[in-house]
């Protein structure tokens, strides 16, 4: 179980690396990133912290993301990262929930305590029925209806002229 807990934080931090550069943990703004963000409900999200700090009591051993506030397990342990004092955790979060600003916080081992901000956007609804450009296929309606007739009415005034010509014979 830790080597796959391990396998989806070095996938992160690698997605993060290839999506925008280095992670903004990496880049020493801010001691926590999140990527993606904004995310959508029932998605993946990676969370990398960096626990250096010049008042810490040295390097850190482990982190801990507080989940409850996204709906999520209470405390959920963060494997370590590629340099010391970088730990990342991937959640999903819940399918449920709400759209909105969440800044759940992490505690590290050495004392540090972070947060950053989560959006959450909804996820867009299904389209609209507005058809898809080609006939409509109704059967039940007036114009069909008048399809039909006109179709027939095709097809007596075809067969009258055939029966015509055939009883007259050719013209000479």
């Amino acid at each position: 179980m830790r080597l796959v807990r391990y396998a989806v934080g070095a996938a992160g931090i690698v997605v993060a690396a290839l999506a925008g550069g280095a992670p903004a943990a990496l880049a020493g703004d801010e001691p926590v990133s999140i990527f993606p963000n904004p995310s959508t409900p029932g998605t993946s999200t990676t969370f990398q912290v960096d626990c250096s700090s010049r008042t810490a009591a040295g390097p850190a051993t482990s982190a801990v993301l507080e989940g409850a506030s996204l709906g999520l397990a209470a405390q959920i342990p963060m494997q370590p990262g590629s340099q010391t004092d970088i730990f990342v955790a991937t959640v999903v979060l819940p399918a449920g929930i709400a759209a909105g600003s969440y800044s759940p916080d992490i505690d590290c081992s050495n004392g540090v305590t972070a947060s950053a901000t989560l959006t959450v956007n909804t996820v867009p609804g299904p389209a609209p029925p507005t058809g898809d450009g080609t006939t409509s296929t109704a059967t039940d309606s007036m114009l069909t209806d008048a399809g039909l007739g006109l179709l027939g009415l095709g097809a007596l005034v075809g067969g009258g002229v055939a029966a015509y010509r055939r009883r007259t014979g050719p013209r000479t």
